[in-house]
This record gives C-alpha cells, structure tokens and sequence, in this order.
C-alpha cells in the first residue's frame, strides 16, 4: 500500500502531459483547418490538418500522391464554377496545387524571382547544389558558370563526343541484332547517356557502354536515389542516422541506401581527382575549361563553392537528372515506335531521304530539321514527363492571383508536367503517341510548344535541355535509320506507362523493363 501513493503522483503527470499533447494537437489542427492563410482554399481537411496524408500516398502506398491530386482536382470541382475540376486546391497544411496549363508561365516566371521550397529541396540531401538551392539570386548565382557549357554553341562542340557514344551503342546493338538476343532498352540507354554526361562532366571515361550487360548496378543506384527521395522526403533527419551506420546493417535496414552512399563516396573521389589535376591548367585548343568541374573551379564562385562536399552534391545532380531522364524518354520513345509499326516506317523514310548512307553518322545540324523526327522528339518527351512529380515554386514577395484566388506571398505552389501533358484540351487523345499533333499547327490553335514542360520553364528551367535534345536527336536518327525495331515481351501497363511517382516516373514493380529484338 506505501507503493500506491509514490506512483500516483507519476501517474498524475503522465496524465497531465498527455492532455497537453493532445490540447497543443488540437489548437494546431484547428489553427490549419480555420485560421491559416490557406483555409479558404478547396482540399481535404486531413491533407490540409496533417503531412501524414501525403506521407501516406508517398511512403505506405508507393508514389500514388500526384495520381491523388489528379482525383481532388476532379472531387473538388463544384468549389469553382461548376467546373468539372477545381483548378486550384491546398494538398498540405502549408502547399498549393495548380492544374491549369495556361498559369504555367506565371507561376514558373522567367523574370519573377521564385524560390524553392525547403521542405521538398531536403529530401534529395544536396542542399548546396544548383537544384536545391532555395534562394533565387543565390541559384542565379550558383547556375550562371553551369550557362556556358550547356549552351547550343557548347553542344555543337560537343558533337563529336556525342556522335561517338551513339556510334559505340550502335556497335553494341549489331551485336544483338547478329544473337537476335532482346536488348534491355532503358539500360542502353541510361549507359549512353551516362557516360556523354560522364565524359562532360568530369573528363572520365565510366565506360557503361563497354560492360556485356550495360552496367545494371549503375541504372539501380540511380533507381535507387529517386526511390529514397519519396521516403526521406518525409524522414530527412534520416540520412545522417544511415550515413553513420555500419554497412552491414545500412544493407539490412535499406540496400538502396547502400548503393547511393557508396556512389557518393565514388563521387568525392572524383571531384577530388579533377581538383588535384586542376594545378596541371589543361585547357581545350580554344582556351576554355574541358570540362563542367573545371569550369566550376575557375568560376568567380566564392571558395565555399568549390569545396569538395559541394561539387560532390553538383556532381550528383548532374550525373543523376543527365542520365535516367534522357535514357527514359529514349525507352519511351522507341517503345511507342515500334508499337506503331506505320509512324516507325514514316519516320524511317524521312531519315533514309536525309541520310541516303546509313553508315554515316548524324550529324545535328540535319536531323533537329527534320519535321517529323521533331514531333517524334516531341511526343516522346510529352510522354515520358521528364519530372513527373510537383515542382514547387515560391514568390517570395509577391501575392500571386490565380482567377480570383490570391495566394499568399511565401506559399509553395507546384504544377505537375504529368498532369499538364494529359490536359485532353490541349493533347487529345492524351495517352496515345501522335507526332502528327506536333505538325502542321494552324494559326488559330494554341501553340503546344507553350505546354510542352519535361524541362520546366522559367528562370529555374533544366539548365541540360540542349545537351539532352542533342542527346535525343542523334540517338533516334541513328537508331531507326540504321535498324527495324520489334519488341520482345513488352506490355505498356506493366512496362512503359508511369505507375508510381518518385520524382522521376516509374512503371509497375513487377515491370520487366522494355526490350526490343533489332533486325
């Protein structure tokens, strides 16, 4: 009996804390739901009351949220005018969403400044990169050295470098069209693009192209970043737990984890590598730096800059958004051609007109003329997204009106490519592959280059797009003017079509990778 009264009080307290809890829980939601800036926008309570609700469709459900946003845009329609979607709806406590392609230009301004928002720029762990980078002076200030080296005058010099990439994959594809073996398209690719980006970047040869099976680690350690990024996005504090962990338990807890750590680690080395080589001043015969690293070394940059740790988060990005956005939009592409035997043998015409000598390479100047490999580039791009997921943008200091909507200056406001490419308004037929859609344009219509958005627009638009369309261009002219393309066990739902979003567009899980038998 003398226990009971030495426990009471504890009990007491316990009590007392939990109805503290439970009381500051409460005034929050309620601050969220009726007294937040944000209250007067359309959405659901929960989204609107807790991160929990995205954190769901992110973590528990496998990159379903922009799929959600699509059906509250629809859900909420009656909130204006009796549309049949509500183009504006609050998706968090603190976020906006905006379908309506015509307001693209204006939330993703050339001239405004726009900054990022903190909460989604931590999930990716290189808060000092171009990408990541919140402020928008301080991007334009990390961005303008990037300028020149992706550039159209840079990318033509580039060519050559180029075209043999191209020419090294078409040597590997001889080699399976002589077995008839499927080749496993999207790591074709992705070794491709990796290593022009490679090359570029850091003046090293990762040679992808040369490995019998292209490199399949590669392509899953950069599966594996956009992966991790849905979860941590949630759970950022994580990465400083895994980084401090003993590899035998990071591969227990998280093997994606363990892929990226160690391509990090591997990225040290080489900005390492191009510091140490940068005492050696080799330059190019026109005097300028022979690759990205150098040229972000000899910048005006501040020396906090150019440390090692901040272009490891440049090298990151670089190496990452330059090879899977390319390598998918590549597999997407040559999918839908061959899926579409009459467009195949149009645009193999075209190139057999352009090209009269199959062996001879492609030469850029030519094949980003020819109208119908354009709108295949084009509609390839159209369906493959480029990002997929919502890039938030926020201004700063300016009240943004949407129709009668007026945003609060400081609020993220994002817009998806994958929503906007399927505005049946615009792209009808949305899902189906016409680069007929691209051609012949009548002056009455809307330009659709204006709602073409897998670079983004603005001022914090994809810095690579020439390298990227150059990439692009000389790829599928090589491709189809040299080879005819037949998929092998290939189904769009499974294979090609976006079923999760994370960050970049993924198919089903049980997906078995597009491949193709060339002849």
């Amino acid at each position: 009996m003398a226990v009971f009264p030495a426990v009471f009080p504890n009990l007491q307290m316990h009590w007392l804390i939990g109805v503290l809890v439970i009381l500051v829980l409460a005034v929050v939601v309620v601050r969220r739901l009726y007294f937040n800036p944000l209250s007067k926008f359309p959405g659901p309570k929960l989204a609107a009351a807790t991160i929990l609700y995205e954190a769901y469709y992110d973590v528990i459900k496998h990159g379903q949220y922009t799929f959600k946003i699509k059906e509250l845009h629809k859900k909420y329609g009656g909130w204006f005018n009796a549309l049949s979607q509500c183009p504006i709806i609050r998706i968090s406590p603190w976020e906006l969403h905006i379908n309506d392609p015509n307001y693209y230009e204006v939330l993703y301004s050339q001239t405004s400044p726009r900054n990022k928002w903190l909460y989604f720029a931590k999930q990716f762990n290189i808060p000092d990169s171009v990408f990541s980078t919140i402020d928008h002076q301080h991007h334009r200030l990390r961005r303008q050295p990037l300028n020149p080296f992706f550039s159209k005058q840079s990318i033509l010099r580039l060519e050559p470098t180029i075209s043999s990439m191209v020419e090294k994959l078409s040597s590997r594809i001889k080699e399976f069209k002589r077995s008839g073996q499927p080749m496993p398209l999207r790591l074709a690719y992705a070794s491709l693009s990796t290593d022009i980006v490679h090359l570029y970047s850091f003046n090293i040869f990762s040679k992808h192209l040369d490995s019998q099976d292209f490199s399949p680690k590669w392509n899953a350690t950069i599966s594996s970043v956009t992966k991790v990024t849905t979860f941590m996005k949630h759970f950022p504090w994580l990465y400083k737990v895994f980084a401090r962990l003993p590899e035998a338990i990071m591969s227990a807890l998280s093997p994606d984890m363990v892929l990226v750590l160690d391509w990090q680690n591997q990225l040290r080395r080489q900005v390492q590598q191009t510091i140490d080589e940068q005492n050696a001043q080799v330059k190019s015969t026109d005097g300028l730096p022979r690759t990205i690293f150098q040229s972000l070394l000899e910048s005006n940059l501040p020396p906090e800059d150019k440390t090692v740790e901040r272009l490891r988060q440049e090298g990151q990005l670089l190496l990452g958004a330059g090879s899977d956005t390319v390598a998918n939009t590549l597999s997407v592409t040559t999918f839908h051609l061959a899926d579409n035997p009459e467009k195949m043998l149009r645009l193999a015409r075209e190139l057999e007109k352009a090209m009269p000598d199959p062996n001879e390479p492609a030469r850029l100047t030519l094949v980003e003329q020819l109208p119908y490999l354009s709108a295949v580039v084009q509609e390839g791009l159209r369906l493959s997204y480029g990002v997929s997921s919502r890039l938030q943008r926020i201004a700063p200091n300016e009240v943004l009106q949407f129709h009668e909507w007026s945003i609060p200056a400081g609020t993220p406001v994002g817009m998806s490519s994958s929503l906007m490419h399927h505005d049946e308004s615009i792209f009808p037929d949305s899902y189906a592959f016409i680069p007929e859609r691209w051609l012949d344009q009548s002056e009455s219509a809307r330009p659709l280059d204006r709602y073409m958005v897998a670079f983004s627009k603005g001022s914090r638009s994809c810095a690579g797009i020439n390298l990227a369309k150059a990439e692009l261009y000389l790829t599928l002219a090589t491709v189809f003017r040299r080879y005819k393309v037949e998929l092998f066990d290939t189904v769009r739902e499974r294979d090609v079509d976006m079923q999760h979003d994370n960050f970049l567009p993924f198919p089903s899980h049980k997906s078995r990778g597009i491949r193709a038998i060339f002849k």
